[in-house]
């Protein structure tokens, strides 16, 4: 038994003569482990809910809502769950089910006539099951470039961009996680209640959950509440910033904003199987199951299946399906530009535990897991140094990476034509027009029509591949740019790829096929040209 095990032991112990004092300290070991992640990951703010056993066993908050500032966070502060928004999205379908307006099974088209993906027989058997989990046959993110960094774009809009992606694999044949599917998710939720999703969210599931002081979208939260700021390591430093979402686009996929005691009735209602706290049955029991049921396999990541024995990994409706020490768990993770999050369920040990910190980090679950092991009778890894040794080897190796692009490129090389003669309009079919400027510093700038934080100038890369630079140091994105040139010399148009290997997935560049707008010849007064 290790020393931290043997330490909550002797709490139990006390427990049984005294249960104020157990609760204290329990509280007290999970705020040595919150101490320890926040260094280890030089996290300004944390939040924590656990819930045992049908009981909130702790709801508390460290830190300051903003590095270098006063205010602290506390229980009541809301953070940005990002993705752990998908179990929602999710639930709020299955209580349509249980109105008998859908299916998971009924097919999209049924409910969007409009919805059309690259495969027409694809585009007929989509269902509304295949919305949520990540079995499309799109790319790995397909269409997040669409939404960030705080992207101009309508659900619709996105909706429609999906026809122009040639598939990655057969369909229903791998996992390859999208936010998009779920933003058509939220749609078909408006579509069949009459509601807009967030009326919805909120009306049919946050309220009745008592989640009071939580919302479908961070736009929607009380002015009145303190709210985490986001931040990320720049160079070194800890910056604030924003998290990459505009407006309400993006909430079926990643929007929802709370406080720890409304993560903790979440979870009180998911391990009570779609009942509320307060003993109202929300969800009827097929439909609840429908949730949690694995319909897609997924990779076991190799730390889990070494250091608590993982495996049969898969992913529900808005849930991953797995192990933990030989018992099953559900889970999910969000993650925005400055701000990431873990919840993670243990049914058979009545254990939730959710934890969100407002730093672009892999905090949230290590520390999760080490809470976990509190409650676990097992012999339990140290979850805070596992991570963070991946964490820093992952680091390494992306900058690694980018040395030895640099290295090998032909720095002797010029680029084939003129800078005046790269610039101009380019137009992908599905994100639309990006623009590139000769300006006055010398510079080919690159501006997009989508997104106001996407620009930057070019710097020679090699040949006629450039890098751009973004001015917004933040994104952490910067982008190969290289030109395709017709036989004649000529400017075809132009594709991408991130530089780093680090680069978060939702900067899907690699999927822009940009084609260069020739401006159409002028006609002459006898209608020639």
């Amino acid at each position: 038994m290790t020393q931290r095990m043997q330490l909550f032991s002797l709490f139990i112990a006390v427990a049984m003569f005294t249960a104020p004092a157990y609760a204290d300290d329990e509280s007290a070991a999970i705020d040595v482990l919150v101490k320890r992640a926040m260094d280890a990951f030089d996290a300004p703010g944390v939040t924590v809910a656990v819930v045992k056993d049908g009981e909130v066993r702790h709801s508390a908050g460290y830190g300051v809502l903003k590095a270098g500032e006063r205010g602290t966070v506390d229980a009541d502060t809301l953070f940005q769950i990002g993705s752990v928004s998908k179990a929602f999205t999710a639930a709020a379908l299955a209580l349509l089910a249980d109105e008998g307006k859908l299916g998971f099974d009924d097919r999209v088209i049924d409910h969007l006539p409009e919805f059309r993906l690259h495969d027409a027989w694809v585009t007929r058997e989509f269902t509304v099951r295949d919305l949520l989990t990540h079995r499309s046959g799109l790319p790995l993110g397909a269409g997040d470039l669409l939404m960030f960094p705080e992207g101009e774009t309508s659900r619709q809009e996105i909706m429609e961009a999906l026809r122009h992606f040639a598939p990655a694999s057969s369909f229903r044949s791998k996992y390859d996680y999208d936010n998009s599917l779920y933003i058509v998710a939220g749609i078909v939720v408006e579509r069949v209640s009459g509601e807009s999703f967030e009326d919805f969210l909120e009306q049919r599931l946050l309220q009745p959950l008592g989640m009071d002081n939580c919302t479908a979208s961070f736009g929607r939260a009380t002015s009145r509440a303190d709210k985490a700021v986001p931040h990320l390591e720049v160079d070194g430093d800890i910056v604030t910033t924003y998290t990459g979402l505009k407006g309400d686009t993006g909430s079926p996929a990643g929007g929802i904003t709370c406080d720890a005691p409304g993560m903790a009735r979440w979870m009180q209602f998911i391990l009570d199987g779609g009942v509320t706290p307060e003993g109202e049955r929300l969800l009827s029991e097929a439909q609840f199951a429908q949730l949690l049921a694995p319909v897609t396999l997924t990779a076991t990541p190799g730390y889990l299946s070494t250091n608590n024995g993982a495996e049969l990994s898969a992913y529900a409706l808005g849930w991953s399906i797995s192990t933990f020490h030989g018992q099953p768990i559900h889970s999910h993770g969000g993650g925005l530009l400055g701000m990431t999050t873990h919840l993670a369920l243990w049914p058979r040990a009545g254990l939730g535990v959710y934890v969100s910190n407002n730093l672009m980090s892999p905090l949230p679950r290590p520390l999760a897991y080490d809470i976990a092991e509190l409650y676990l009778d097992s012999e339990d890894p140290d979850w805070i140094g596992v991570i963070d040794e991946l964490w820093q080897a992952r680091l390494q190796a992306g900058a690694d990476a980018v040395a030895q692009s640099m290295e090998r490129r032909d720095a002797d090389s010029t680029p084939s034509l003129a800078l005046a003669d790269y610039a101009g309009t380019y137009r992908d079919a599905w994100y639309g027009d990006i623009t590139l400027a000769l300006e006055d510093d010398g510079r080919l700038w690159f501006r997009s029509g989508r997104s106001a934080r996407l620009v930057g100038p070019l710097e020679h890369y090699q040949y006629d591949t450039f890098i751009v630079r973004w001015e917004d140091r933040r994104l952490n994105a910067d982008a190969y740019v290289s030109f395709t040139l017709a036989p004649e010399g000529s400017i075809e148009g132009i594709r991408m790829k991130a530089v780093s290997p680090t680069t978060d997935f939702s900067f899907d560049f690699h999927d822009l096929d940009l084609r260069k707008v020739v401006a159409p010849a002028p006609v002459d007064d006898a209608g020639g040209r």
